[in-house]
């Protein structure tokens, strides 16, 4: 077995070997040989560290690099963090040649987590074609595509490193010719001179547009044109192992962004940033159409001199005709046997018509993504009633797919603003007005909803339509305002989602729909039919707003005019569930179990009054807030909580490393997919969900409670552990990094921890080797409820691991966050750059409960070390760790001398200082790079 995992890993060590070996020509050639022998120095000295710990070799290891001049260190680091990022662009690769592998030499043994094993495992486990029938039409997975700054390489850098993969793959096909394979060569080695010769580092931060154009990349190259296959293998699998179809038009798979809608605690995003990226997302998209329709004209050139078209199809034509008959004009004659290519004509002109904004007349343009969909419907009926189901099915299925998945509008963008904002405008406006006895923010929360339902069921306007309030109130009216522009100017389908973070209470959610019905988004009068343009989404972030989420909920669905929202949206309220603030407040376990239970209580409530819910996870990259495999974690959701139907952002380094490349994205899309079937299909499958036992959930509870209590008390509650993070990680130097556009503390929420967001507090404490977010408090409640139980605690423990996709999920990501915990590196940030009381008081309870939760989780998953049952993992991280290493002591040692020198304000070397400032961005690029997580 050893030998076969040594195989199959062969041409990924292959192709880092051959990158390694171009970088120390590239070095040599850039930098000389003293670079190349110093790098070889202190990855070696690295080596022998993690093989035997020598805390002599590691004194003078730190000796060597702190006198390293500035210049110097930038080289040797940027040696590191180059070799790091080929690694990982040869491990994306690997995964591609693994899939492809797996499909040619295996394929009667699908490759875990596909379409293909997932629905033949559950046909055999005895789930009917009538059950998956009837969950089809309820298939629902929105990804949504954030700009949370975790992505640290620059856009320069990483389309560099898509060359390099291409050419990898290119490199790998067998029939390549000698001088071919030697052009690679030279090519990767030009590549390699060009990233050495591009600064890692922006010199400004992206604007909000910037990040709009980022993230587009994803959706207009690589989803739009990896989609169609994707669906056509899911209809393909349906078809063979359970007789079924997915329909031309069906959706399974949305793309929403928060780009340029995400307005929270950003400045920047601007009700005309929102304008503008709602139009550049429409203009891509019709451009892509376009293309792909006249890729479309050009395949389906039957002639109705052989095949008959439909009487539906020749009729459109007709109509389209009269309506443009410069079109008809120009290829009327021309094709007037082959009535596809002249429905592709007017299509074409429909198309470009609406991308110019020319709205002579209806039916010469699209109003909608549904308008264009029933154009390509009439070629796919026609083709498919007239001996042509192949091309109906792929050809003309492509293009279909790619306009119902994306529309004229590529990906909604969902708008999200803090709760306070509408509060506050509230208080002002009806100040201004005078139409209230007391202040707004003087009500009672029972008097804030009476009041807001009676204005929301009114239809007397209430803002008056010239605004004269301060700039904040007027951006939170304008929100809508804009809102409402966009669904009748560039799409119907551009906008329908407004997230309210930081929602504490009921009022919060009908403050933000007084002023979409304010907006004209919204009729909800008693006497009104009721009519929506948005769904109000309230998020729950903190533990206790979790806890009182249900309550929350229970009171709007009791209220009349927010149960005609529902009914307005379809019966379905969706509902936003926040990982990270909840795991920053109250530690991993504690956050994880109260997100499980809100969301039983949630449905539970739902289903009380009739109503549906879709749940939306608002998870990060890194396990501290909510990361880990996206198709495990929905596996790992309470039962019955699933239905087909899930919302999951998208953040940072996760959406390159996920949609970089084709292959790599369709691998995504299915294991997210045939998670969701298997959890939906899992519950339908007996008449309904299996509950968990309730002595799991008593142990959980008890789990729960104790590590809440553990994380609060060191964590939160005692000033010496803040101390110790400002001081021990580099969250000032992060602040400086330029990866996003959002400041890194919330505006309303202070200095300390409350006011720091989640992700440069997952961030610096990743960097400086902690990652102290995903595993503390952990080990104190394992090692409580081990002592306390004994030997039947431990067999409940390891049932619940074996057979509780919750609680092994749970206990795979501390484990995988430990393994890449190093505490001997930690120990230099601690010794290096912490004050000594505090170090030693905190340093000593960090190792106590990192050594609790390893030997705890090592009991639960009867192992003898981490990752013992994840080698691909282990051996990844490895390889690493050598040049991981050099950069953290690259780094602590360069923190410890910016450090002395703000001590020494006398300092008249400016050059020097932001050389060592430089030198200090960079590590954090190379670790993060290396760990392969940020926030």
């Amino acid at each position: 077995m050893a030998a076969a995992r040594s195989d199959k890993d062969q041409p990924l060590r292959d192709d880092i070997r051959l990158l390694g070996d171009l970088l120390g020509h590239t070095l040599k050639a850039q930098c000389g040989e003293k670079l190349f022998d110093l790098e070889e120095d202190v990855r070696l000295t690295c080596k022998k560290l993690r093989q035997k710990f020598d805390p002599k070799l590691e004194k003078r290891l730190l000796a060597k690099l702190g006198r390293l001049d500035p210049k110097s260190a930038i080289h040797l680091i940027r040696a590191f963090a180059t070799y790091l990022q080929l690694a990982n662009s040869a491990e994306e690769y690997h995964r591609t040649r693994r899939r492809r592998q797996w499909q040619r030499l295996r394929p009667d043994s699908p490759q875990p987590g596909s379409l293909a094993e997932t629905l033949l495992r559950l046909r055999k486990s005895g789930v009917a074609p009538t059950t998956m029938r009837s969950l089809l039409p309820h298939l629902a997975i929105e990804l949504v595509f954030t700009a949370h700054p975790t992505e640290v390489a620059r856009r320069s850098i990483r389309l560099k490193h898509r060359e390099i993969t291409r050419l990898l793959e290119e490199r790998d096909d067998p029939r390549l010719g000698r001088t071919r394979r030697r052009v690679i060569q030279g090519e990767l080695a030009e590549i390699l001179e060009r990233i050495w010769q591009t600064d890692e580092i922006r010199a400004e931060p992206p604007t909000v547009l910037d990040e709009v154009k980022n993230t587009t990349y994803y959706f207009e190259e690589i989803l739009y044109d990896r989609l169609p296959d994707f669906y056509l293998e899911l209809d393909r699998q349906l078809r063979e192992t359970f007789g079924l179809r997915l329909h031309p038009r069906a959706t399974p798979i949305r793309f929403r962004s928060w780009v340029g809608g995400d307005r929270d605690g950003n400045p920047a995003v601007t009700c005309e940033v929102t304008l503008k990226t709602l139009a550049f997302l429409r203009e891509r998209v019709l451009r892509k159409h376009i293309g792909a329709v006249e890729e479309l004209a050009r395949r389906l050139s039957q002639s109705t001199r052989i095949v008959p078209a439909s009487r539906a199809l020749l009729s459109s034509i007709a109509r389209d005709a009269e309506l443009l008959p410069e079109v008809m004009e120009e290829y009327g004659r021309r094709n007037r046997y082959e009535p596809y290519r002249l429905k592709c004509s007017f299509i074409w002109q429909k198309l470009v018509n609406t991308l110019r904004g020319d709205r002579a007349a209806a039916g010469t343009f699209y109003r909608s993504g549904e308008e264009l969909l029933d154009d390509l419907m009439l070629i796919h009926e026609s083709l498919s009633a007239n001996r042509g189901l192949r091309a109906a099915d792929l050809t003309a299925r492509r293009m279909i797919c790619q306009a119902a998945a994306f529309g004229l509008h590529l990906a909604k963008v969902d708008i999200r603003q803090h709760a306070l904002r509408h509060t506050e405008a509230l208080h002002e406006i009806t100040k201004a007005l005078g139409i209230l006895k007391k202040p707004y923010g003087a009500l009672s929360e029972a008097e804030r909803q009476d009041w807001l339902s009676r204005e929301i069921a009114s239809r007397r306007p209430l803002i008056p339509e010239s605004l004269e309030f301060s700039w904040e109130t007027n951006e939170t009216v304008n929100v809508f305002r804009t809102v409402k522009r966009a669904l009748e100017e560039l799409s119907p389908d551009a906008v329908d989602t407004y997230v309210i973070s930081m929602t504490t209470r009921a009022s919060h959610v009908l403050e933000a729909l007084l002023f979409a019905k304010e907006a004209g988004l919204a009729s909800l009068g008693p006497k009104d039919r009721p009519r929506s343009e948005l769904s109000i989404v309230p998020l729950f972030e903190t533990v206790e707003d979790l806890k009182e989420a249900p309550a929350i909920m229970d009171s709007l669905f009791r209220n009349p005019v927010f149960a005609r929202q529902v009914a307005a949206r379809g019966n379905l309220q969706r509902i936003m569930l926040g990982y990270s603030d909840s795991n920053k407040a109250a530690g991993l376990l504690a956050s994880r179990w109260q997100l499980y239970l809100a969301q039983q209580e949630l449905w539970r409530v739902a289903e009380r009054h009739g109503a549906s819910i879709e749940l939306f996870h608002g998870r990060g990259g890194s396990v501290g807030r909510g990361g880990g495999p996206a198709n495990l974690a929905i596996l790992a959701q309470p039962p019955a909580t699933v239905r087909g139907k899930i919302s999951i952002t998208e953040q940072g380094e996760v959406i390159s490393s996920k949609y970089g490349f084709r292959d790599m994205a369709e691998r995504s899309l299915e294991l997210v997919t045939s998670a969701v079937i298997e959890a939906t299909a899992r519950d339908l499958r007996g008449g309904g969900p299996v509950p968990d036992p309730d002595h799991w959930h008593e142990t959980m509870e008890e789990l729960a409670q104790r590590s809440y209590r553990a994380y609060r008390e060191f964590v939160i509650e005692d000033p010496a552990l803040f101390a110790y993070f400002t001081e021990a990680t580099p969250i000032e130097e992060i602040a400086e990094l330029k990866i996003g556009s959002r400041p890194t503390h919330r505006p309303r929420g202070g200095s300390g921890i409350e006011g720091l967001r989640a992700i440069p507090w997952v961030f610096a404490w990743t960097q400086s080797r902690h990652l102290l977010p995903g595993w503390f408090g952990v080990g104190t409640a394992l090692a409580s409820f081990l002592a306390k139980h004994g030997r039947p605690g431990e067999r409940l423990l390891k049932e619940m691991w074996r057979r509780w996709p919750f609680f092994r999920s749970l206990v795979s990501d501390v484990e995988m966050t430990l393994a890449k915990t190093d505490l001997h590196i930690a120990r230099q940030y601690a010794e290096r750059l912490a004050r000594a009381p505090i170090r030693n008081r905190v340093f000593r309870v960090l190792v106590e409960e990192h050594r609790r939760v390893t030997q705890a989780l090592l009991r639960v998953t009867s192992q003898k070390e981490l990752l013992e049952a994840t080698p691909v993992l282990k051996r990844s991280l490895a390889v690493r760790e050598p040049y991981i290493d050099a950069l953290s002591y690259c780094q602590v040692a360069l923190l410890a001398r910016k450090r002395a020198r703000v001590a020494r304000p006398c300092d008249r070397f400016k050059t020097a200082r932001d050389l060592l400032r430089h030198a200090i961005l960079l590590t954090i690029n190379g670790i993060a790079a290396g760990l392969r997580n940020t926030g």
